[in-house]
Order: C-alpha cells, then structure tokens, then sequence
C-alpha cells in the first residue's frame, strides 16, 4: 500500500480542518498515513542528518509537510521523496509542488471591503510580521493592490505573529503607537492575514475605542470561528480557502508522486467569500464533514493509551525483577530480556563506560572482565555519539545509512537503538538495542526507551549499593568480632600483671611490712603511686569492656532495694582516703533521712567512682561535695567540684546521647586523650540510662563542674531531669493509628504534605522541599499542618521516620546505622537522639524490650 506521511500540524483552527480533512480522504483512498514528528525545519548539521535517517527510514512515498528550508527540502527530494507542501511557497523544484491562489483570496477580501466602505477610510492589515514568507507576501499584495486604486483609502499595517493572543498582546503592548498613527475616527475595516489574526485585531482595537458598529471584519481561511462569528454578527466576511479542497489536493497529488508522475511546481485549490448571505449554508457543510472527528480523535488516544501501558507494563515488570534478584548479572539478563521482548528487538547489550581509561567495557556474562571485549571512546562509531552528546541514537536502517558505516561486530543488525543509562547524574553507560529488521520508530518509542534505559541505571546502582552494604556489613561484623576477642584478651592479659603488681605493692604497704624492715618514706610514696596507679588502669578495663557491652546492647543491671545514704558515704570515704590532694576538702552533703532506692548496688557505685574520681583528678584546691536529695518520685544525686571545669563543647563530647554508636572512637580522639575522663563519663551515662536515669553536668570551663544523676526511686517511675525538656505536640508515646486519626480530618493540604513526607521520608527532605511539591510557601505550610496535626511538619516526619525505625528494629536485624540510613538520617548519632527524645529509649534497648 502506498504510505504518505503528514507533518501538518494543528497551529490554529483552520489547519486542525485541513489535517482532520486529510484523514477523511486517506480512509476513502485506501492509502496508509503515517504521522512524522520530526522538527526537521529547526535543526541543523548532524541532529538534522540524523533526523533525515529517521524521516527516510519511515518507507515513506511521499510526504506532506508545511515549509521547510530549501536547501533541506532540495535534499529531501534528492534522496528519493517528493514533497507536497501545505504552504504556499517561494521555490520550487521537480519533486516538489505547492499550492497557489492567496493572492487571489486576499483581492476577493479587498473587493468585499471596498463595496461595504465606499472607497473611503482608514483600513487596518493585522499580520504579516514575518514578511518575507511568500504565504504572507501574496496575503499582504493581493489585498494591497486593489486598495491602491482608490486614493480615499488609508491602508495601514500591524505587523503580527499568526495565534489570536499573539496578535491581540502585540497590539496591545504598543497601544499608544497605534492610537498616534491611526487616529482617533473608527476604523473604516480591518483585515486579517487569517481568520485568527481578524478576530485578534478586531479585540485589540475595539479596547482602544478604534473599532464601532460599522467597522468592516474580513479575514482569509473561513476556520469554524470565523463562520461563528459572523453568523452573531461580529465578524462580517471571511474567504473561505477550503480546508476540505485542499487536504483532497494534497493527499491526491502525493498518491501521483508515489505513483512516478512528474508533480507541477503548484496547484489551485477552491475558494469563497463568506458573507452573513451564505454563513449558515458553510457552517453545516463543515458540520458534515467533520462528523467523524470524534470518533477518529478517540481512536488516537487508544493508540498513544496502548504505546503508555506497553511502557507502564514494562517499567513494573523491571520494578519487580530488581526487588527480588540482587546479583548484579543475573538482573542485566533479566532487565534485557523485559526490553527486548516487550519492543520486539533481537539483542540488548550493555557497556560500562570505564572513566579510567577512557573506554567502554561490553557487558559479556560468564567472560572475565579482562578478556572482555573494549571499545576506545574515539572509535566507538554511533556509541561513542551517544555517549558524547548524552542522548538517544536510533539508526532505522544501517545498511542504507549515511551518518555511521555499517559495524562489523554486528553484521546482521538492521535497525539499532543506543541509549544512555544514567543514575542521576551521572551516566553509567549505554543500553543497546538491536533488530535483525527494518523497524521504523516513532519519537514517543524512544523517549520511552530512555526512560526504561534509566530505570536499568537505578535498578544497577540499587543492586551496587546492596552488594556494597551487604560487604560492608560483613566487615563490621568482622571488626565488631575482632574488637570483642580483642577486648577479652586484652582484658585477661592485663589483669594477671595488674594483680601482680596491685598484690605486691599492697603487701610492701602493709604495717608490718614482710621484709621485716622500715621503708623509707619517698618509697612508701612512690609504691602508692605505683597502686594507685593499677587501680586506675583496672578501672580503665572496666569501663572498656562495660562501654563495648553498652554498645552492642549487652550491659545489663541487676537493681534491689539498697540504702542509697550508705553507699554514698562508702564510695566517698573510698575515693578520699586514696591519696587525695590536701588543699581539697571532701564532704558529704546528705539529708537526715534518705528513702530506699530502687537500683544496681555494684553498678551505681561504679557511677560514682567514675565521677569522684574525674573530680579528684582535675581539682587542686577548694573542694568537692557528694550530695543527694528526693525531688518528687526522683533522687537527684550531684559531684560538685572546683576543679578546671569543661568548655560548652566538651560537654557535648562527653555527654552523647546513651546508644550512640560512635562513641568508642570519639573518645580515642576526643576527651579520653585530653583529660582521661571521656570514657568513663560515658560509661556512667549508659549505666544511669539502663536505670532510667539522666546524668547531666553544669560546668564552666576554670569554674568548676557539677554532674547531677536523677534516678527513679521505685521500679518503673519515669525519672525526670531538673529541668525537663517539654514533649513534642503529639507526644512520642502516639501510635501510628492516632496520627492516621489525626490525618483523616485534615485538609487537602495537609494531607498531601503527609503523602509526600511518606513517599520521601527515606531520602534527604526538608521543608522547603515539601512546601515547593505542594505549591505553597513554607510558612502557609507550617500553620495549615500545625493548625491540622498539632504538629509542625518537621515534627510529624521525625515521628514518622522513628515509627518506620521501630519496625525495622523489631521486624529486622538491621544495625541502627542501617536503619538511620533507611529512615533518612545520614548521621546515626544524631537519629539515636531523635529515637530517644521520641520513645525514651535507645533504639537497641527498644528492640531488646520489644522482642
């Protein structure tokens, strides 16, 4: 069957006839139309070549298009294509053909104007800003020349893009220009280039007070408009240059070229001056012939429906392969197989672009990657093109092809396809798609194939990512071992010396020595150093084995019923009788009566030899206070001391919140190395914590510190700080049924915010990011949402964010830095804070007393 190709598009009301007419009359010729959409008229060099490829490999007969660039349109032709333009135009050529007769329309409009104003006046020309056009030319000269024989008439000309808003904005921006060179009488007519631009200059001027009852209205085209309009009265000739005549013409002699006929250089086509005389008679013969326009219209929306759910289906099916298969080959065979079945190619191949080398590496399942096959960038042929400009390459037919020589790696290929995978900004490499057969394929086709070409991208760096965590797991799983034999050996290899010398300095201390003779007094004070010495390096193994068992969940207490008063007094005797500076005065500062307290006896006098000991270590003179008092269902238990103090940012060195998983390392190269005192502060916090405590510490650096433990003093009471920091609206003991409660009698507003922070809530987000989705201000966003939820939306997406936490803590073995990752926190230690302020408790402690 003979296949003719249409580039008509619908650029007003009058060309959506002409296009609508044209698939009429295919239907009745029983000729195949093919539509190109190829901008072949605003492309240059290489891209319109390319372009040129596509357009010839449509198998196309002829083609019918409006202007195009001569010499394009010269190379068109040469290569075999008759044209059969729909605009009249200023060359011509054998192989091509275009109408004629504006010329003679325009003078019909002319004469119609001069009977109805009586040879006199001022007449308007709207259009004709692109002069040189021979569309516009024979529009503008045909209506000129009749006029000119009349001196009495006044022709002045509005220079105009094509579209009624065009037109009408023009005139409009330059009203005062207008006003000067017109005058202030009624216009006598106006006259438009199109129906269109009629209509446009019709309302620009009668806003400028230009235009009354009898101003003439004439335009060329007779478009369903312009009937309309002159049937009601406000409109009063057009000339008709028949859509239907024209589209007939067109497709007629394109059926002559296909056929080898010789085309003349152009070809009239029928016209007719509309008037209120015959308008109602045009109007129903072009209801009749646009009767089948509905239903041609629906049948092209099934067919791009049909091109849309070939893609969604595809893009589901790639979706359901990446979730259930993590090898990084297995899913390229997979991820091929779905786009070469589903577009029917014979070969989908990938290469890697190697930055190193500059090179592509050809994806070969089951080949080494040394003695795959490399492609050097420069001599990659069209893979190298399209890598180069980061854009689709189809090559509809290699064999006829002029950009690019047939590859010889791929001597039976027909048609190719090479798209760029890209995963985010970055491009990967290229997915390459090859057919044994001449496959002509349109623009919508390999737009979608870019689109399932970068979800390929996602799915590999999806599956990378996996294996990269998966490895990395695997190492700190290994290290976590490691460090923990390392902890145990350590810590038996130490203490058998440490004893020893503990052992022997005490017994040389002891009155009567065994020796039988006196020591002399700087060795009596250099064997207490050496014992002090020891205790504190056994205490340093303490804290290291109870801050490893802190981090990976394993510290536990063992709390009774214990006279907190007597145990103070003991720890305080202790740590003062042990060589204490003599400038420092210790005292106790207890009430008459303390009440029993809940807690780990062994445990708490650790707390408190960590923190005395701190104390000593850093105070010279002055003094340093054990204190304790009851504060509603709490005991508040302080260390004073008028030691050097530590600065605001120690303090957040010191203090980290209890969970955090870093804090082996922070105090390595933080306060442990400068003071000696970090790890032991942080073994203290995780053992008040484990007593649902707080540990907290007012300091300023050369004034001294106090560190306050609130404990509660029965099983089960929530302790509280001195000074508590006030819930979160919403509170974050809420469940998630609460917060859907909350949601279903939101806004509109409110309510998308929400669905976005849950499609989003696992990548970087934040509040502008929201406000902008949504199409509000962030302010506007914040009231609407606090004054819905109760809550702000950063609030609510911390809330959400914790709550997704929570069932991966219990539903997973994941690490709480695998999990922050998930929930969209690049830092662990900050999410271990957020998780505590919104549960009250550490994430592995919520997983532990969940499960």
């Amino acid at each position: 069957m003979i296949r003719i190709g249409s580039r008509l598009m619908p650029t007003d009301p009058y060309w959506v006839l002409v296009r609508e007419m044209l698939h009429q009359h295919v239907q009745e010729a029983g000729v195949v139309l093919v539509n190109v959409n190829l901008a072949l008229d605003t492309v240059c060099g290489e891209a319109q070549l390319s372009l040129l490829e596509n357009l010839l490999a449509q198998e196309l007969d002829a083609l019918i298009t409006p202007r195009l660039p001569e010499p394009l349109a010269r190379r068109i032709v040469a290569a075999g294509l008759p044209l059969i333009f729909s605009d009249e135009m200023e060359y011509s050529a054998p192989g091509m053909t275009s109408p004629r007769g504006l010329d003679e329309a325009a003078a019909l409009a002319a004469r119609f104007v001069l009977e109805r104003i009586d040879c006199r006046g001022t007449v308007v020309i709207v259009g004709g800003e692109q002069r040189t056009l021979a569309t516009v030319q024979r529009r503008v000269d045909g209506f000129q020349q009749p006029l000119a024989r009349h001196p009495q008439v006044r022709c002045v000309q509005i220079p105009a893009l094509w579209r009624h808003d065009e037109a009408y904005d023009q005139i409009m921006e330059e009203a005062d220009r207008w006003r000067q060179a017109l005058g202030p009488a009624p216009l006598a007519a106006i006259y438009g280039l199109s129906d269109s631009l009629a209509l446009g200059g019709r309302d620009a001027l009668r806003r400028l007070g230009l235009v009354d009852a009898c101003t003439q209205i004439v335009g060329i085209n007779g478009d369903p408009l312009a009937v309309a309009a002159i049937i009601e009265g406000s409109m009063h000739a057009t000339v008709e240059t028949s859509a239907w005549d024209l589209a007939r013409r067109m497709l007629d002699y394109a059926c002559r070229a296909a056929g080898g006929e010789a085309l003349p250089p152009h070809f009239p086509y029928g016209q007719r001056l509309v008037t209120a005389a015959n308008a109602a008679q045009v109007a129903a013969e072009t209801l009749v012939s646009m009767a089948d326009l509905p239903t041609r219209l629906v049948n092209v929306n099934v067919r791009l429906e049909q091109q849309r759910l070939v893609q969604m289906q595809t893009s589901l099916e790639l979706n359901r392969r990446v979730g259930s298969i993590l090898d990084e080959a297995e899913l390229l065979r997979e991820l091929a197989g779905i786009i070469r079945s589903r577009y029917d190619f014979d070969h989908a191949e990938f290469y890697w672009l190697r930055d190193g080398d500059c090179c592509l590496l050809h994806e070969q399942p089951g080949v080494p990657e040394a003695q795959r096959r490399r492609l050097p960038l420069d001599g990659a042929g069209p893979l190298g093109q399209a890598l180069l400009h980061n854009q689709p390459i189809y090559i509809p037919d290699t064999l006829t092809g002029a950009r690019f020589a047939p590859d010889p790696f791929w001597p039976e290929t027909r048609s190719r396809v090479i798209l760029p995978i890209h995963s985010g900004s970055k491009t990967l490499g290229l997915l390459d798609l090859h057919s044994r057969k001449r496959s002509p394929r349109s623009q919508l086709v390999i737009d979608a194939l870019q689109t399932l070409a970068d979800e390929v991208g996602i799915a590999l760096r999806n599956a990378q990512l996996y294996a990269q965590a998966l490895a990395a797991k695997a190492e700190a799983e290994r290290a976590n071992l490691l460090k923990s034999r390392l902890l145990a050996n350590v810590s038996h290899e130490l203490r058998t010396p440490l004893n020893i010398i503990l052992g022997y300095s005490q017994t040389a201390l002891d009155d009567p020595n065994p020796y039988g003779v006196p020591l002399h007094p700087e060795l009596v004070h250099d064997l207490r150093h050496i014992q002090r010495s020891g205790q504190h390096l056994v205490r340093l193994i303490d804290d290291l084995l109870n801050l490893a068992q802190a981090e990976s969940g394993a510290l536990e207490i063992y709390p009774q019923q214990m006279d907190v008063g007597a145990l103070l007094a003991e720890v305080l005797q202790a740590v003062a009788g042990a060589g204490a500076q003599p400038a420092v005065a210790w005292r106790l500062q207890l009430p008459a009566i303390l009440p029993p307290l809940y807690a780990d006896p062994v445990r708490l006098r650790q707390v408190l030899l960590n923190l005395l000991s701190n104390a000593a270590r850093f105070t010279t003179q002055g003094h340093i206070v054990l204190g304790a008092h009851v504060a509603g269902e709490t005991l508040q238990i302080w260390v004073e001391d008028t030691g050097t103090g530590i600065s605001a940012e120690e303090q957040a060195r010191l203090l980290a919140p209890a969970g955090t998983t870093v804090t082996t390392e922070e105090f390595v190269s933080g306060m442990r190395a400068q003071h000696g005192a970090g790890l032991g502060l942080q073994v203290a916090q995780h053992l008040v914590a484990l007593h649902q405590g707080t540990l907290a510490v007012q300091s300023r650096a050369g004034h001294g510190s106090i560190f306050r433990i609130t404990l509660p003093l029965q099983p089960g009471a929530q302790a509280r700080a001195p000074e508590p920091e006030p819930p979160v609206a919403g509170g974050p003991q809420s469940s998630e049924r609460l917060l859907q409660m909350a949601v279903e009698h939101a806004s509109e507003l409110s309510r998308g915010a929400v669905a976005y922070m849950a499609e989003h809530y696992a990548g970087s987000l934040s509040r502008d990011e929201i406000s902008e989705a949504l199409r509000v201000s962030p302010n506007h966003l914040t009231r609407v949402f606090r004054r819905d939820i109760g809550l702000t939306p950063w609030q609510y997406l911390s809330h959400y964010r914790v709550l997704q936490a929570q069932k991966l803590l219990v539903g997973t073995e994941l690490s709480v830095t695998e999990i922050a990752e998930r929930v969209g926190f690049n830092d662990p230690a900050y999410f271990v804070r957020v998780f505590h302020k919104e549960s009250g408790q550490a994430p592995l402690q919520y997983r532990k007393n969940t499960k």
